[in-house]
């Protein structure tokens, strides 16, 4: 499990060194970039995980085919996926995109905004490569083909960092565009990894004993990778849609406060994207089980990334609290925003074991395609306490981003717990070792 863990995991932080880089580089602009570049962020976060949370059904649907023995339906199920991850997509981008003027109305510093705009709209559109190139990457992840998605998701942070360097500082000839050249090139970044994928998942010659080329639309198919993808994409949303509004009612306090939040939240997401990885391998590997009708198995493999998710959680929350003060230096040189972010490593500390463990007890539950009680849990844990006590703590209490910071470590903290009961109870409700 590990084994195939690692390229997974290796591929998700990359991803998300895309926006670390932006803001880092960005940051050193000054402050204000830097909180311009944290609400488009947040902004973009819905759609975009909400279409992340279709693409993940397709590993353990492609497990669960493999486990069977059912290897030539891969092919036409990554297709449909594909059809069906493209016009979610772009639906959700072209409806942000006509709302984008929503920026000025969020109570944010009207500088911050004004910065953000035209970011915003290159974001959005480098949802769209990325989501084809994140649904080719579940398929070839659920076969355990891990290695080329893995080199082009590392080669991805140099190529990013270059274009990055040209655009935003505009050196050796190139406009000195900013943010927005940030924005630029995350888009050609995205392109460029889907096309390259693109070209190799059709092409390869093991992938056509699945019958990758043949496309063939089948509304069963579709219906079932939608049964699986809406509960998903809606579990991914509610998290994220939790931490967007609560993001947002940061920005009310202070372009200063934003900034900080958008270093701490930076890094405490690129610590989730380890806890996806593993989240992903474990579903793999749990609806390979399921697919083999085998609940110890099943079991015993979603109890082993639970514990790994454990102790990487308590690393990851031990790192926080030991470089606190030297991180924010990454991201910016003021010192208002230092320090803010510093305090803020030990609230991310504090909520890494209840994130690390929440994101595998989602994965392993998806494996055994246990998703509608999960789904309610999402939804009551971030909505229904998340949200109101970062609220009442941030903003009726006054304890500002601090109080916004307790609500993310309440809402995960309580969603770990629930999800570790519910894979238990499932796996524990069967007798002997099939399904």
């Amino acid at each position: 499990m590990l084994r195939l863990a690692f390229p997974i995991i290796l591929g998700n932080v990359s991803q998300m060194m895309l926006n670390l880089i932006d803001s880092a580089m960005v940051g050193h602009l000054s402050y204000k970039h830097l909180a311009a570049a944290a609400l488009v962020n947040n902004l973009i976060g819905i759609p975009f995980v909400v279409c992340m949370g279709f693409t993940v059904a397709i590993s353990p649907l492609v497990a669960e085919l493999k486990g069977a023995g059912k290897q030539e339906q891969c092919g036409n199920l990554l297709n449909n996926a594909m059809f069906l991850n493209f016009l979610v997509c772009l639906f959700l981008v072209i409806l942000l995109f006509s709302c984008g003027s929503i920026i000025y109305y969020l109570k944010q510093d009207i500088e911050v905004a004004r910065l953000g705009r035209p970011y915003l709209n290159w974001m959005l559109w480098s949802i769209v490569p990325m989501i084809l190139f994140l649904s080719m990457k579940q398929f070839c992840d659920g076969l355990n083909h891990t290695r080329i998605p893995l080199i082009l998701s590392l080669s991805s942070i140099p190529c990013n960092a270059v274009i990055n360097y040209f655009l935003i500082y505009g050196h050796y000839g190139f406009p000195k565009l900013e943010l927005i050249g940030a924005g630029i090139a995350t888009f050609i970044t995205r392109c460029l990894m889907a096309i390259i994928l693109a070209l190799y998942v059709y092409n390869y010659k093991p992938f056509k004993n699945y019958n990758i080329q043949t496309f063939k639309l089948n509304k069963d198919r579709i219906r079932k990778i939608a049964a699986l993808a809406i509960p998903s994409a809606w579990q991914y949303g509610s998290e994220v849609g939790a931490f967007v509004v609560l993001g947002i009612i940061v920005g009310w306090f202070g372009a200063i406060q934003q900034a900080a939040h958008q270093v701490s939240l930076s890094v405490a997401a690129m610590t989730f994207m380890v806890s996806i990885g593993l989240s992903t391998a474990g579903s793999i590997k749990v609806g390979e089980a399921y697919g083999m009708q085998n609940i110890h198995l099943a079991r015993k493999t979603g109890i082993a990334v639970l514990k790994f998710a454990t102790a990487y959680g308590s690393f990851c929350a031990l790192i926080f609290i030991l470089l606190r003060n030297q991180i924010p230096h990454l991201f910016t040189s003021d010192p208002e925003v230092i320090i803010q972010a510093s305090v803020l490593f030990l609230f991310a500390a504090a909520f890494q074991l209840g994130d690390s463990i929440q994101a595998v007890g989602i994965g392993i539950l998806r494996g055994l395609q246990d998703v509608k009680l999960p789904t309610i849990y999402t939804t009551l844990s971030y909505w229904f306490i998340g949200i109101p006590v970062g609220y009442f703590l941030g903003v009726i209490v006054n304890w500002q981003i601090i109080g916004i910071w307790i609500g993310f470590i309440v809402c995960l903290s309580v969603m770990a717990i629930l999800l570790c009961l519910r894979f238990l109870k499932i796996t524990g409700s069967f007798k002997g070792n099939t399904l």
